[in-house]
């Protein structure tokens, strides 16, 4: 991808949700950034807490780490001079607090959101359409779809793959311990009109996200079966059909059942093939390990290209940030950028995730809403008071 840095203006950035991946991430991120400004920091909980870090800061000391204001509200926030000041706000909050957030920010800041971008489908497409109406850049933090070799994908399927008939998809992690711990209640139980909770939501938006941008694909019907923890009820294996428009099909596997043997060890396995009109293209490897793998393109004409690396999501706390937070930055202050994880993407998966959830309880295909009849929805009557 271009260069993210070519603005010289830094981004001011308030940060919406202060828990374990802000306080471990963003804000860390942020504050080393030479092109960004913490303007804010908005959490509603004066001691944030979280199974997978027991060692949160309070607002208060977050308040002395960055000097920076630390509002209760979304609202509060808005009522504010630093809202004045701000370019850009992280959406970092629980997954149910994504629109409500969200609806609030777009056409008056440019939003980077945490994924996915809900987990209640008719939000999706509020969020989608809001966002397809505004001049600000809206963006799912999928940093998987930054990496420059992800580009590369994007660019050798529409020259050199032709037309996608079908996908295979497949992401294996170690994380029983996450989705069968009761305590993560987060990451198993579900909420609200949430379908379910479990590996699909957690992982396999990630996994989902990359094919979707890659493919331009149109998932239309959805069947899926799932296994489910004997602990929690969160699903840990799911295994989908997915059929698109223009008669491709997309298989995919997910599982959370590796073998955990230590953090730097047990990473993510993923691989993806790509059939289309002129071939096939193959990118797989473990996450977080270059070396493991790497793209093969394998053509009609005879072509057979081998690139090594392999790289996927980026997610090392150590540094200024993924290159999705740098697109973001670069964005915030006027460069124009590839938007690899636009609303669409983001409406995409969940409606994904969605058919997936509900077809594992009824055992037939599910039909997903195309996004052109959301369009027809006045969504302002779920604005809020």
């Amino acid at each position: 991808m271009p260069d993210p840095f070519s603005a010289t203006r830094c981004a001011h950035i308030a940060v919406v949700g202060a828990g374990w991946w802000s306080q471990g991430w963003h804000l860390p991120h942020l504050s080393r950034n030479y092109h960004a400004q913490i303007t804010a920091i908005v959490e509603p909980c004066e001691a944030p807490r979280s199974t997978l870090n027991p060692d949160l800061k309070t607002t208060e000391e977050l308040q002395k780490l960055y000097a920076v204001p630390v509002f209760k509200t979304f609202d509060e926030f808005l009522a504010s001079p630093e809202a004045e000041q701000t370019d850009g706000v992280i959406i970092a909050t629980t997954h149910s607090a994504h629109y409500e957030v969200g609806m609030k920010a777009i056409g008056r800041f440019h939003v980077l959101m945490e994924k996915p971008m809900t987990t209640d489908l008719a939000e999706a497409d509020w969020l989608a359409q809001a966002a397809s109406k505004s001049d600000h850049i809206f963006m799912l933090n999928n940093t998987a779809n930054f990496r420059d070799s992800t580009e590369k994908v994007h660019n050798m399927v529409k020259s050199k793959i032709g037309q996608v008939r079908s996908v295979n998809c497949y992401m294996a992690a170690a994380l029983l311990w996450l989705f069968e711990d009761p305590e993560n209640v987060g990451w198993i139980k579900p909420t609200g009109s949430m379908q379910g909770n479990g590996f699909g939501l957690g992982q396999m938006s990630h996994a989902l996200a990359w094919l979707y941008f890659v493919t331009d694909l149109e998932p239309e019907k959805v069947c899926c079966s799932m296994l489910h923890s004997e602990k929690t009820g969160a699903d840990i294996t799911d295994i989908a059909i997915v059929h698109c428009a223009g008669n491709a099909i997309m298989s995919i596997h997910g599982t959370a059942s590796m073998p955990f043997k230590s953090y730097f060890e047990s990473t993510k396995h993923i691989h993806m093939k790509i059939f289309g009109s002129g071939g096939v293209l193959s990118y797989g490897g473990e996450d977080q390990h270059p070396e493991s793998g790497g793209l093969r393109l394998e053509l009609f004409d005879g072509t057979d290209q081998h690139l090594p690396g392999f790289y996927f999501e980026n997610y090392q706390a150590e540094g200024d940030g993924p290159e999705s937070l740098q697109v973001f930055l670069s964005g915030c202050t006027g460069t124009k950028i590839l938007n690899a994880a636009d609303a669409m993407i983001g409406r995409k998966v969940v409606a994904t995730l969605d058919a997936m959830y509900k077809s594992a309880k009824t055992g037939q295909f599910e039909v997903i809403k195309p996004f052109e009849t959301a369009n027809e929805i006045d969504y302002t009557i779920y604005l809020f008071d």
